[in-house]
C-alpha cells in the first residue's frame, strides 16, 4: 500500500486514539488506602465494611497501622472505636502482630473511664486466640490485678487459661494475685490447690510468705481457724519452709478472739513471743479488742498495762485506747475510763468524734451529766460538731432526771447549730414533761412538733397515752389512743399493755377484756405482759372461766408464762378449787429445768 493511502486510512481513527491518550493521561494511577481513611470508613458505618475488611486481612501491615491508631494516645476510645475495636481480633478475625501495641491497647482500655477490666480481658484472650502474640507477664498481671479488684473470678480464670495456652509464664505476682482472688471468694480449696502446683517439679515459683498468710487469712475468714493453725505447722513451716511472721500470728489470734476462744488467742501471741517474732499494734488491739468483747475490760485494761512496756512497738493508739473506753463505760466503770481518755490526750492521740460521742453517750447513761455535758464542750473546742445523735442524748439524760430547764437549752444550741429536731427528740421532751406531770407544756410541744414538720410515731403515742394513765387521766389517755387511727398508725402491743393494764388496776376488766379482743382482730400479738395484766384484772373480779379461756389462749399461742404469771395463777386458782387445772397448765407451759 502507498503511504498516501495508508495515511488516509489513519485519519479517521488519529482522534478517538488521540481521545483516549489524552484520558489515559488524564486519570491518576490506582493507589492502596491508607489505614486512617480505613479507620473513618469503618466508624462511619454502623457494619464495617466487607470491602475494608477484606482490604485488612489481605494487607497485614495495613492491619497493623490500623491497631497502632486504635493505641495512639491522640485516638480516644469512643463507643463505636470500642466496638470496632473489641470485633476485630472476635468476629472478624484480624490479629494484632505487635505485642507491645496490644500491651498499649490492653492499657488504654484499662485506662477508660468507667474502667472496665472485662473488655480489656476479653480482647486479649481473642486476640491470642486469632494468633496475635502475647505480651509478657507483667501485662497479664496488670489485667489479673484490674480483675481481681473487680472481683472477677470467672474472668480471671478466662485469662489464666489463655496466659497458659499463650505459653506465657506465670511469676509470683500472677499466683499471689489468683491465690488472693480465690481466697476473697471463699474458695479456699481452689487455693490451696494452686499453692500444691507451684510446689510441683515443672514449676520454678515458690509461694512466699505474703501468699502463704493470704491462703491463712483465707481458712480464717471461712470460719476455719483449726485448719489455719494446721496449715501454718505442717505446710507453710515444713512443706514451704517458711515461717511465720507477725501478720501470720495476727490473722490467727484475731480468728480465734472472734470465735470467742481468747485464751488460745493469747497462747498464739505467747508462742509469738517465745520464737521471737515481733509483735506489733495489731497484735496488742487483737487481744485488747477479743477481750472486751467477751466482757473482760479488766483483763484487757492488764494486758494492755503489761504489754506496752515489753513490746516497742505497740504502745497503744487511738483504737486501744477507744476499744478500751468503749468497753469499760460498758461496765459502768465511768472513772477508769475518764482516766484512760485523759491519758490517750497526754500521749499525743487526739480523740475523734467516735471517741467523743462514746464519752458523751457513756457519761450520760452513768447519770454524769455535768461530765457528759463538759465532754461536749471539749468536742467543740477540738473542732467537732455535735449531731443531732448526740444532742438527743444528752437531752434524753436531763430529761430523765427531770432537769428541763438543761434539756430546752441544749435543744436552743441544738437549732443554732442549724440541726433540726427529730422525733426522737420530741418523744424524749415528751417523756420528761409526762413524768413532771407539765400536760400544759406536753400540749404546747405537741404544738410546736406539729408546726415544725416533725409528725408523731407510734412512740409518741406510747408515751402520751403511759404518761396520762400515770396521771390517772385515763379520758385523756383513751381519747390519744383512739386518736391514733386518724393519724393512720396502729397502736402496738406496749400500748394496748399500758391501757389494758391501768383498766384492769381501775378494777374495769370488762373494758380491757374488749381491748383484748380488739387486739386479736387487728392482729396486734399479745405478750406474757399483755395475758398477766389480764389475769390479775380478771382474778380481782373473780372472773374465772374468762381465765381459763386466757390460759388455753396462752398455750395455743405458744406464749411462755413468767413467774409473775405462776405467781398470780398460784395465789388465785387453789382458792377457788382449781389447783388441778393450775398443775396441768404449769407441767405443759412452764419449761422444766435442766441438770448438768
Amino acid at each position: 500500500m502507498s503511504a498516501l493511502r495508508r495515511l488516509a486510512t489513519a485519519l479517521p481513527n488519529l482522534p478517538a486514539r488521540r481521545r483516549l491518550s489524552s484520558a489515559a493521561a488524564a486519570s491518576p494511577p490506582t493507589h492502596e488506602p491508607s489505614a486512617a481513611s480505613l479507620l473513618d470508613d469503618l466508624l462511619s458505618s454502623p457494619t464495617a465494611s466487607a470491602s475494608a475488611l477484606s482490604l485488612l486481612r489481605d494487607t497485614p501491615s495495613l492491619a497493623a497501622e490500623l491497631y497502632s491508631l486504635l493505641a495512639a494516645p491522640s485516638h480516644a476510645l469512643t463507643p463505636a472505636s470500642l466496638a470496632l475495636l473489641l470485633s476485630l481480633p472476635s468476629c472478624h478475625r484480624l490479629p494484632l502482630t505487635s505485642a507491645p501495641v496490644l500491651a498499649a491497647l490492653i492499657s488504654k482500655l484499662l485506662a477508660r473511664p468507667p474502667s472496665s477490666p472485662a473488655d480489656a480481658a476479653r480482647f486479649l484472650c481473642d486476640s491470642l486466640a486469632a494468633g496475635a502474640p502475647p505480651p509478657d507477664t507483667s501485662a497479664f498481671n496488670t489485667l489479673f490485678a484490674a480483675l481481681a479488684r473487680a472481683g472477677d473470678l470467672p474472668g480471671i480464670t478466662k485469662l489464666f487459661a489463655s496466659m497458659r495456652n499463650a505459653a506465657v509464664r506465670p511469676d509470683i505476682v500472677t499466683f499471689g494475685i489468683l491465690v488472693n482472688a480465690l481466697c476473697k471468694a471463699g474458695r479456699v480449696g481452689d487455693a490451696l490447690r494452686m499453692l500444691d502446683g507451684m510446689s510441683g517439679s515443672a514449676s520454678d515459683v515458690r509461694p512466699d510468705v505474703i501468699m502463704l498468710n493470704t491462703v491463712v487469712d483465707g481458712l480464717c475468714r471461712s470460719g476455719r481457724v483449726h485448719d489455719a493453725v494446721k496449715f501454718v505447722e505442717e505446710r507453710m513451716r515444713s512443706v514451704h519452709r517458711c515461717a511465720p511472721n507477725t501478720v501470720t500470728y495476727n490473722c490467727l489470734a484475731d480468728a480465734f478472739c472472734r470465735a470467742g476462744n481468747v485464751g488460745m488467742a493469747c497462747e498464739l501471741v505467747g508462742k509469738l513471743e517465745k520464737e521471737g517474732v515481733a509483735p506489733n499494734i495489731v497484735t496488742l488491739n487483737t487481744i485488747v479488742g477479743g477481750l472486751c468483747r467477751v466482757g473482760k475490760p479488766g483483763g484487757a485494761l492488764e494486758f494492755f498495762r503489761e504489754k506496752r512496756t515489753v513490746w516497742p512497738n505497740a504502745k497503744g493508739n487511738r483504737v486501744t485506747y477507744s476499744t478500751l473506753v468503749g468497753a469499760l463505760l460498758h461496765a459502768n466503770n465511768v472513772g477508769m475510763a475518764m482516766e484512760l481518755f485523759h491519758q490517750m490526750a497526754d500521749e499525743g492521740h487526739s480523740p475523734d468524734a467516735i471517741m467523743y460521742f462514746t464519752m458523751i453517750s457513756g457519761l450520760t447513761q452513768a447519770g454524769r451529766l455535768e461530765d457528759a455535758n463538759s465532754m461536749a464542750s471539749s468536742m467543740k473546742k477540738a473542732g467537732f460538731q455535735l449531731d443531732a445523735k448526740a444532742y438527743n442524748i444528752l437531752i434524753g439524760g436531763f430529761c430523765r432526771k427531770k432537769r428541763l430547764r438543761e434539756a430546752h437549752e441544749l435543744l436552743g444550741e441544738m437549732k443554732e447549730a442549724g440541726l433540726r429536731p427529730d422525733v426522737y427528740t420530741y418523744n424524749t421532751f415528751l417523756s420528761g414533761l409526762c413524768k413532771a406531770g407539765d400536760f400544759l407544756a406536753v400540749d404546747e410541744l405537741l404544738g410546736k412538733m406539729i408546726d415544725d414538720g416533725c409528725g408523731p410515731s407510734v412512740v409518741t403515742f406510747g408515751t402520751l397515752v403511759h404518761g396520762y394513765c400515770k396521771a390517772g387521766k385515763i379520758d385523756e389517755a383513751w381519747k390519744i389512743f383512739r386518736s391514733m387511727d386518724e393519724s393512720g398508725i396502729q397502736p402496738n402491743t406496749v400500748i394496748y399493755n399500758t391501757l389494758i393494764d391501768f383498766l384492769c388496776k381501775s378494777r374495769d376488766a370488762g373494758l380491757a377484756i374488749e381491748l383484748f379482743d380488739e387486739m386479736s382482730e387487728k392482729r396486734v400479738p399479745a405478750n406474757v405482759t399483755t395475758f398477766n395484766a389480764m389475769f390479775k384484772g380478771l382474778r380481782d373480779r373473780n372472773m374465772a372461766e374468762k381465765a381459763f379461756e386466757l390460759m388455753d389462749r396462752m398455750r395455743e399461742e405458744r406464749c411462755t408464762p413468767d413467774y409473775v404469771t405462776i405467781d398470780v395463777l398460784m395465789e388465785w386458782l387453789p382458792v377457788i378449787g382449781e389447783t388441778e387445772r393450775l398443775k396441768d397448765f404449769m407441767q405443759q407451759r412452764v419449761p422444766k429445768r435442766t441438770t448438768s
